[in-house]
């Protein structure tokens, strides 16, 4: 039995060792002697690991560890190491490999180590990490060029507006031609359009560079909600959607930031209006839970494919039955949701069946509930 384990232990891929109770070689390898370049004198039963620790940095076998800047940082770790026996323990060879040792005691007294060499993981770790970095410089020059893209053109865009608007409620007098006011009107809602969809790649751009500031304070629920409200009205009214908003308790308050908690809801609302069926209902839920304020926002319309629900916050992403429908959209509404919600803390959870409905729910942290008896009390 003993010579089928020792066979055992010569065919593994891995340097393979166990010492006894006080430190000392019992057995070894001829992996674990390559590894290092012992010779079989130098691993015979008997030694210490820690001679053969000076081995190694006397021979400048071990250039670094992970943790480690110097010949004594190396020998005085591998002892701590050794006493803990938990975790693992790595170290750079001269030959630029990689070498990762896990000790664990055995019950019987001593422990047995295990040396691998991890050099091709070590490589493939530094390519992803040069990726991620080089990706995320690319994402970020790509969001600075979108934030300021968008903010030189937001300029012209409120002039274009601005004088369509003169001109569609004719400030300076009558038209000679009733059609020029209905074109100005044309261009008036073109352009405040194309200044939504600006201001949203905009915001989503400031979020990806990380300029998303929060300005926090307590917030009337109720305040927001009306203009949430007052802006959504009028889409509502052309898409024949009734517009239901409850706030249970009347009092709920919440520490927020109150144009990104406006940002949230008027997304959502916007988001449930357009894809509403005529006649139907929206419904926008505050509500109190134990002791989170909860936000649900629900409709009753065309839905969302099952498929596409895994990619829900992604940017630029549109379901196949928008697309289908032709809503119009650029696909950032739910991110910027998605990335306001994170920033406060709080849970976005969104479910759908098409052709039935979706509803989406925002739980805030316990920390951001207010109430005005709180308030009077402090």
């Amino acid at each position: 039995m003993e010579t089928v384990l020792l066979d055992a232990l010569e065919s593994i891929s891995d340097a393979f060792v166990i010492y006894d109770d006080g430190g000392y070689l019992v057995t070894c390898n001829a992996k674990f002697r390559e590894l290092y370049q012992y010779s079989e004198e130098e691993t015979a039963p008997g030694v210490h690991y820690q001679e053969l620790g000076k081995i190694d940095v006397s021979r400048g076998n071990v250039v670094i560890s992970e943790s480690c800047q110097s010949k004594e940082d190396y020998l005085d770790q591998k002892k701590e190491y050794r006493q803990r026996l938990e975790g693992s323990f790595i170290v750079q060879l001269k030959d630029k490999r990689w070498i990762k040792t896990t000790d664990r005691r055995l019950s019987s007294g001593g422990f047995v180590s295990i040396q691998r060499d991890i050099t091709e993981e070590k490589r493939n770790e530094e390519a992803l990490l040069s990726a991620k970095k080089t990706a995320e410089l690319a994402n970020r020059a790509k969001s600075e060029f979108l934030a300021n893209m968008s903010h030189e053109l937001r300029t012209p865009l409120n002039a274009i507006i601005g004088f369509s608007s003169l001109l569609s409620e004719a400030v300076y007098g009558p038209h000679s031609d009733h059609r020029y006011k209905e074109y100005a009107r044309d261009i008036e809602e073109a352009g405040s359009h194309l200044l939504n969809l600006i201001n949203e790649v905009l915001d989503l751009s400031k979020v990806e560079v990380g300029d998303i500031v929060l300005s926090e304070k307590t917030t009337d629920i109720w305040q927001i909600s009306q203009s949430c409200k007052a802006l959504t009205g009028q889409k509502a009214k052309e898409n024949k959607v009734r517009l239901n908003i409850k706030i249970d308790p009347p009092t709920l308050r919440i520490h927020a930031d109150p144009i990104k908690l406006k940002q949230i809801l008027v997304n959502l609302a916007s988001n449930a209006i357009k894809f509403s069926k005529p006649e139907g209902t929206v419904d926008i839920l505050w509500s109190l839970k134990n002791g989170k304020i909860k936000l649900t926002v629900t409709d009753h319309g065309v839905g969302i494919e099952k498929e596409f629900l895994p990619h829900i916050f992604e940017p630029f992403r549109r379901s196949q039955i928008s697309s289908v429908l032709n809503f119009e959209g650029t696909g950032l509404g739910l991110t910027l949701v998605k990335k306001f919600s994170d920033a406060h803390g709080a849970d976005l959870t969104l479910s759908s069946i098409a052709g039935e409905g979706t509803t989406v729910t925002v739980i805030f942290p316990k920390s951001r509930t207010c109430l005005d008896e709180e308030l009077l009390v402090t």
